[in-house]
């Protein structure tokens, strides 16, 4: 043998101990890391285990509202849901969908591999968790089983493992139809179907391709970029599904240009949609208000309202019941000075109230009739004597920057008029403002809080609870000596029409008058009736 052959062997033995050893170590390392891995896996596919499946397809039991006095007053959530089928909707909408969150969701088997790991990636360079990479199926788990406590990776596995246990009990269209009818979308809608009706007024079925793009956008900030709150903002989130479709070719530019030009059919908030009855509408806002989008979409609730059963009833059927100029509106609502309650409310005329609640969100002008209390109180606070059936006179003891001042001091947010205008009633304010107004005078000068809700439970838990509060608005030296049982009037522009009923225990707000002012005449019969009512 050649002193070179001798060399070579040699050689070729140290590279096979070097591979040897090399492989030794690759499949002890792999081996050290993959006893871990199946460990970890096995205790979250345990873990997921334990959750009920059929709670996918259920959707949140019912919130139970009750009045004061304990009596059910309605149901919100749970059995307010207007239900989809992924089959029945529009191609383009579901396409939009896929493309904003979750390009692959016909073809993984729940978790993208390739998003998972490009958000794990990010994750890291960043030090936090600022990447989610969730599928449609991944989101449907989360919802489902409120998993969108704080994020860790506990959390994430757990989620992960839900996943998979749904891709294999539940078909892709499934996955899709009760994604779409537990996403939340906005301005109270809980699922696809809602929200459409809500914003345009039509069935999901029939949505077109701007409108589409637009719910498949807003997702992602539901109460943000609702197009009734922010019309700019949902547009924009629009545009941004679009150009993400331009992108995974899915349309063409010039197919872009041609679904933002066409018609949206943004339906008017003030427009009538179907609800089960005013006082469930208007508890929709304060209810999002005080629990977290979480606890309302699950449902369950036993929610104790500051409502009244009768007297709201009574409310409905009286501004019903009276003959009003036609196409004319009314509004009402009536509180407890004593502790801020709102005892009744209705936002418009018709059993099926509309989103629009003028009873809390319009603002028109008051008139010299309504205006004088409020302007004597003022007078008092400062030491001066109000001149009895002449405001204007005993504003002028004040002046303009004092009294709109003093005005505010009832909560009054609109706009205040100039001069003698001013003492005339020339100061927009809801019929809430007006109502809350009244019971501070009756209060001695204490402001109470509005409140609709007062307690919220949850299996006998209480999740909320709020006392009545008061803030301190005038001296009880200021109050007016009396006020009037009954107080009825114009406003300047005889386009508005108020009755205030005052009560030691409540005070009633009514409103009449045309959406789009205009010159509003009401016969002495009207404002007689108006006049005798009683709650």
């Amino acid at each position: 043998m050649s002193w070179n052959s001798a060399e070579r062997n040699r050689d070729n033995y140290v590279w096979k101990v070097r591979l040897r050893r090399a492989w030794d170590f690759a499949w002890r390392s792999a081996l050290t890391l993959l006893i871990p891995a199946i460990i970890v896996a096995g205790w979250f596919t345990y873990q997921a285990s334990k959750y009920n499946l059929e709670e996918v397809a259920e959707m949140p039991a019912r919130t139970v509202l009750m009045d004061r006095e304990a009596r059910e007053i309605g149901t919100i959530h749970g059995t307010n849901r207007r239900l989809v089928v992924a089959e029945k909707l529009p191609s383009f909408f579901k396409n939009a969908l896929f493309a904003r969150e979750d390009v692959r969701f016909r073809s993984h088997g729940g978790v993208d591999a390739r998003g998972l790991a490009r958000a794990t990636f990010r994750n890291i360079t960043d030090f936090d968790f600022t990447q989610g990479a969730s599928t449609l199926t991944m989101q449907l788990a989360r919802n489902t089983y409120d998993l969108r406590q704080k994020k860790s990776l506990s959390r994430k596995f757990l989620e992960i493992a839900l996943t998979y246990r749904i891709e294999d009990n539940f078909t892709k269209d499934e996955i899709l139809t009760h994604y779409l009818n537990r996403i939340y979308f906005g301005a109270g809608c809980h699922g696809l179907g809602e929200a459409s009706l809500t914003y345009f007024g039509k069935d999901s079925s029939k949505l077109n391709r701007s409108q589409s793009a637009m719910l498949a956008g807003i997702i992602r900030a539901p109460h943000a970029c609702s197009p009734f709150r922010n019309l700019e903002g949902a547009l924009r989130q629009r545009d941004e599904v679009l150009a993400r479709m331009v992108s995974l070719e899915q349309i063409d530019e010039a197919t872009a240009a041609k679904v933002k030009a066409e018609p949206l059919g943004l339906r008017d908030p003030a427009d009538e949609l179907p609800s089960s009855s005013h006082a469930e509408r208007a508890l929709r806002r304060p209810l999002e208000l005080v629990l977290n989008q979480s606890q309302i979409t699950e449902g369950g609730l036993r929610v104790t309202t500051s409502l009244d059963r009768d007297l709201q009833k009574s409310l409905e059927t009286t501004l019903n019941s009276l003959p009003l100029p036609r196409g004319s509106q009314a509004a009402g609502i009536s509180i407890d000075p004593r502790n801020g309650d709102v005892l009744a409310i209705v936002g418009c005329l018709g059993e099926k109230p509309s989103g629009f609640n003028r009873a809390l969100d319009m603002r028109r002008d008051l008139g010299s009739e309504m205006v004088e209390p409020l302007i004597a109180t003022a007078a008092l606070e400062r030491g001066h004597v109000p001149v009895p059936g002449k405001p204007i006179s005993t504003g002028r003891q004040l002046g303009e920057a004092e009294t709109i001042r003093l005005l505010k001091r009832f909560g009054l947010e609109g706009l205040f008029g100039k001069g003698d205008d001013l003492y005339r009633g020339n100061l927009t304010l809801s019929p809430l403002e007006l109502a809350t107004a009244y019971a501070t005078i009756l209060q001695g000068g204490q402001r109470p809080a509005p409140c609709f809700v007062r307690k919220v439970e949850m299996d006998e838990a209480s999740l909320f609870h709020r006392p009545p509060a008061f803030f301190p608005a005038f001296s009880s030296d200021s109050s007016p000596s009396s006020m009037p049982g009954t107080i009825s009037g114009y406003s300047i522009s005889k386009s508005d029409y108020w009755t205030a009923h005052l009560q030691q225990d409540r005070v009633t707000i009514l409103w009449i008058g045309y959406d789009k002012p205009q010159k509003l005449q009401l016969t002495e019969e009207l404002k007689e009736l108006l006049k005798s009512l009683t709650f």
